[in-house]
């Protein structure tokens, strides 16, 4: 063999490592990447748990009674009910998912606090093809999800 072959040869075999090279870097760099990103989100999923217990540790509790428009029981049970069922109730559905927790509330008492918490905005008439319900305002969502710390 020549030198210009020996040369030839050589150079074809650097090329071929330096490729290989790049190739475990793209690998690597991909790795790092995605590593990168669980921590990110761990990060992230304790933050908002260490914000609960932040919550927890200051009032007692999680619950809807934290929003300043909820001042009292009957009214935060009732947005608690709201939550929990994810659909519109209406004032008798409400009521009898009241007496299961509560052990007692009346429809009467149920229609006064859903108008007041309509005038405060955290509930909103839903009226639809099953009659007349309430359901969460959007904005009351939004704000239950501030203080939890839960990006909607």
């Amino acid at each position: 063999m020549t030198d210009d072959e020996d040369l030839r040869e050589e150079i074809k075999s650097l090329k071929s490592q330096v490729r290989n090279l790049e190739h475990m870097l793209e690998k690597f760099m991909n790795l790092h990447g995605n590593v990168l990103s669980k921590l990110s989100t761990n990060s992230e999923i304790e933050r908002k748990y260490i914000q609960m217990l932040s919550l927890y540790q200051r009032y007692g509790k999680v619950s809807p009674s934290l929003l300043p428009e909820i001042d009292d029981p009957v009214m935060e049970s009732i947005v608690e009910i709201l939550l929990s069922s994810g659909i519109p109730l209406n004032i008798t559905q409400i009521a009898q998912r009241m007496r299961e927790r509560r052990g007692s509330a009346s429809r009467h008492t149920v229609r006064d606090r859903l108008k007041r918490l309509e005038e405060k905005q955290v509930v909103r008439r839903v009226d639809d093809s099953h009659g007349k319900g309430y359901a969460l305002t959007d904005e009351i969502l939004d704000k239950w999800a501030k203080l939890l710390g839960i990006k909607i």
